[in-house]
């Protein structure tokens, strides 16, 4: 008798990866409205429980897409970034240039960026965790970036999140609501006539 030959189930990273590139696909293909679990793990040759136990919901599942391929750009995270080395103004240019790849990446997805904004008007619980998140993220770095500028004597005093909070609001808009690209010379514009001058009035 031949033994009965079965399908080597992928696990790790290679099934990551694999959901990851299912639910983008059936997003990009069919829309929003087509990425289920079931679909994915049809598409991923997995089993419906594995998404289950991962993710939250279809959406949770491709906002951790979407990201783990925008972050599989850069060799390595802006969260360990050496900010003592450079000045504010370049430390500012450098955390512009990390979060301008991910937000245009985001917004360049059309059918993404579709399912974002139906979840952000169900006022989804996920959306608003996900934006909270960031909020911290971006604070987070802002107040590592803004340290170094004070132990330098760039700065004097300390700086409002709002402030804080303006490169990163600024880029996302231009990057996902009016879909422009994002070039080195818009970045330091952004730098140079707005966040500088804000938090340098706060000083």
């Amino acid at each position: 008798m031949c033994a009965e030959k079965k399908e080597t189930r992928k696990s790790g990273d290679a099934l990551t990866q694999a959901i990851y590139q299912a639910a983008v696909a059936i997003l990009n293909e069919s829309g929003y409205e087509k990425v289920t679990f079931a679909s994915v793990a049809r598409r991923a040759k997995t089993g419906r429980t594995v998404l289950y136990r991962r993710f939250e919901s279809p959406f949770a599942l491709l906002y951790q897409a979407v990201q783990y391929f925008s972050d599989a750009k850069h060799e390595s995270a802006i969260e360990d970034a050496d900010f003592s080395q450079h000045n504010l103004r370049d430390n500012l240019l450098a955390v512009l240039q990390r979060f301008r790849v991910s937000s245009q990446f985001f917004g360049r997805n059309q059918q993404f960026l579709k399912a974002f904004l139906i979840e952000l008007g169900k006022d989804s619980p996920q959306v608003k965790a996900i934006m909270a998140e960031l909020r911290r993220q971006d604070l987070f770095l802002m107040d590592r970036l803004l340290s170094q500028a004070q132990l330098k004597g760039e700065i004097q005093h300390a700086v409002t999140d709002y402030v804080k909070l303006l490169p990163f609001q600024l880029i996302l808009y231009q990057a996902m609501i009016e879909a422009k690209e994002i070039t080195d010379d818009v970045a330091a514009e952004i730098v140079d006539t707005v966040v500088l001058p804000a938090i340098m009035a706060q000083q």
